[in-house]
């Protein structure tokens, strides 16, 4: 897989400047609160760099990437009522990866899944997916679970007819106003959301709260140990606000999640993009690596990169994490 076949060039750039455009004339004005770590909720902050006049800054206890002094909520909630980059998302880019995603993405990624869970022994009966989308995770998902049904919540009245249309029982909400689900799910999943919201230890509290004792929580997202974000910083396109908020590390996303309650945390990097991604940044910044020629000699063999990606992987050093927890019984 390429970062072209889920995430095509000129949809991308297009995404990335009407973001740009939102951050400046939806974010003028407001006022902004300096927060915390939003996984460990340490102070000791050290600024990392600002990007669309959104500045990030990276815990020096947990290695957490998280933006910072931070508008508040209720900006974030008129955005994305207002937003041209999410409008844009939602009518023109996903529509045309969508089945790309489908293959390469949401199928594999249910298949890995319903093999983790059955290695543990665990057969939910009842999948709650918040931030379903069009329900193309959770169909996939379902499908591989024995009689297992699914809840989808998702605040698109556009997403959530698709999920309708798929048989699933749904909830056209945010995952925080939604308050008859407590206890539902066996296995609670939510994909890319946790990078978007505003307060994470809130949601993944409501992921918790959505699982009934002995069941399973399970979230995708993106993360602050990554190679492409760790090296590329504010250049990384990963890094756009006002979208994407919160990059936890390793140790945040354990901290975070016991936090909220849930334990036996696993935390596993399984991207296969990072390379490439990094690549394709060098390909229209040049210079960008030329402090370091290492980097630049590793990524320019493709044999080298492709065994580098692997290594990555495998050490929990992708940007691309995944995070399987438990609630306890």
């Amino acid at each position: 897989m390429r970062e072209k076949d889920i995430r095509p060039r000129e949809l991308l750039n297009e995404y990335l400047r009407l973001s740009e455009q939102d951050a400046t004339t939806l974010f003028a004005d407001g006022a902004r609160d300096v927060v915390p770590c939003v996984a460990c909720d340490s102070g000791n902050v050290l600024p990392a760099f600002e990007k669309n006049g959104f500045g990030y800054s990276r815990c020096s206890d947990c290695g957490t990437l998280f933006q910072t002094p931070r508008p508040q909520l209720a900006v974030f909630e008129q955005f994305y009522v207002n937003s041209e980059s999410s409008d844009f998302w939602a009518k023109t880019f996903f529509p045309q990866v969508a089945e790309a995603r489908r293959t390469a993405v949401f199928a594999p990624r249910a298949a890995e899944l319903a093999k983790m869970l059955k290695d543990r022994g665990f057969g939910p009966r009842t999948v709650v997916d918040v931030g379903a989308g069009h329900g193309m995770f959770l169909s996939e998902l379902v499908g591989r679970l024995e009689g297992a049904s699914g809840i989808a919540v998702e605040p698109s009245s556009e997403m959530i007819e698709s999920c309708r249309k798929l048989g699933f029982e749904v909830r056209e909400a945010l995952a925080e106003d939604v308050k008859d689900l407590d206890g539902r799910g066996d296995l609670v999943c939510s994909l890319e959301v946790m990078e978007h919201v505003h307060n994470p230890l809130r949601f993944i509290s409501n992921l918790a709260a959505f699982t009934a004792p002995g069941g399973w929580v399970f979230f995708t997202t993106l993360g602050a140990d990554g190679f492409d974000i760790t090296v590329l910083g504010e250049h990384a396109n990963a890094v756009f606000p006002p979208h994407h908020l919160n990059f936890m590390s390793v140790e945040g996303f354990d901290i975070l999640c016991r936090r909220a309650g849930l334990t036996d945390v696993e935390v596993l990097t399984p991207g296969k993009l990072d390379v490439d991604i990094v690549r394709n940044k060098l390909s229209e910044l040049p210079e960008l690596l030329d402090s370091q020629p290492f980097i630049k000699a590793l990524l320019n063999d493709d044999t080298t990169a492709a065994a580098f990606q692997q290594f990555l992987a495998q050490n929990r050093l992708s940007s691309h994490t995944w995070v399987l927890a438990r609630k306890p019984a």
